[in-house]
């Protein structure tokens, strides 16, 4: 449940916000123009992309390209929030902050991940103390000012061993790709994600995404990815010490009474029985 949200807006689109959640709540995050800093100031976060599963933690933040991500915020505590604050990059805006200068640093390189996550810094998180301000006094706030501290986390990020990650985020500003159907299949292969999920990652409609999966693969999407899950418990069945119910939710299973059942429908026997013989 999201608590509470403020932000602000530069040409009606949301510049900087800072949300309250209350977790477990997972959320959809479609960033197809834009790009964003996330900074995670209290709690704990796991983001899905189309080809990376990253954990994030209190102080940590991310750079997160154009793309469609999924985001669950994980509780650990009753009582606890998440708060986030997020910064939009968008291609106008930051061609309008830096004009001709802009480009002298940006290179094309379409392979890296979506997903850049950088460490807890003391520089950013006295740039987010200083966002705090603002949300406090938001009658301060104007569209020059957010611009100039949409400079400064540039800036900043630039100035550090981060730098590599924010270029190559705008590299990818100016260059965007869409994942590959077979990156996002790779990727999530043993996560407990469904099909209409892995159809938003790559970009795709689901009738879109299974009619260009069948396709590549020859199967269904639903019956391929089984078919991998089972095999992979099989492996880890006659090649590690893991129970079956920590192989079920290695493999991406949310039921071990469904894993069991379905094991045995293919293998003729349950996983326990399999592993004794």
């Amino acid at each position: 449940m999201i608590l509470d949200r403020k932000h602000f807006d530069i040409n009606n689109k949301c510049a900087i916000e800072k949300l309250i959640i209350k977790p477990p709540i997972r959320l959809d995050a479609v960033f197809q123009d834009e790009a964003c800093f996330t900074y995670l100031k209290e709690g704990e976060l796991s983001l899905t992309s189309p080809t990376d599963n990253l954990s994030i933690q209190t102080e940590e933040s991310v750079l997160l390209r154009c793309g469609n991500y999924f985001t669950n915020a994980i509780q650990k505590h009753p009582a606890k929030t998440c708060e986030v604050y997020a910064v939009h990059l968008y291609p106008d805006i930051l061609k309008e902050l830096y004009k001709n200068e802009f480009p002298n640093f940006i290179k094309s390189d379409a392979h890296k991940p979506y997903i850049k996550k950088i460490e807890k810094k003391s520089v950013i998180t006295h740039f987010i103390q200083s966002l705090d301000f603002y949300f406090e006094n938001p009658n301060l706030v104007t569209d020059d000012l957010l611009k100039l501290k949409i400079k400064e986390l540039i800036l900043l990020l630039l100035q550090t061993d981060n730098a590599e990650n924010i270029i190559t985020l705008f590299s990818h500003l100016f260059n965007p790709r869409q994942a590959s159907l077979f990156e996002v299949v790779e990727a999530h292969l043993y996560s407990p994600i469904s099909i209409v999920e892995l159809a938003r990652l790559t970009g795709r409609s689901l009738s879109t995404f299974k009619r260009e999966f069948e396709t590549q693969f020859s199967d269904t999407p639903a019956n391929f990815i089984k078919e991998k899950k089972l095999e992979k418990a099989l492996e880890l069945i006659q090649s590690t010490k893991l129970s079956v119910s920590e192989i079920c939710y290695e493999v991406g299973f949310q039921d071990t009474s469904h894993f069991t059942k379905t094991f045995k429908q293919k293998y003729n026997q349950p996983p326990s029985v399999y592993r004794k013989k």
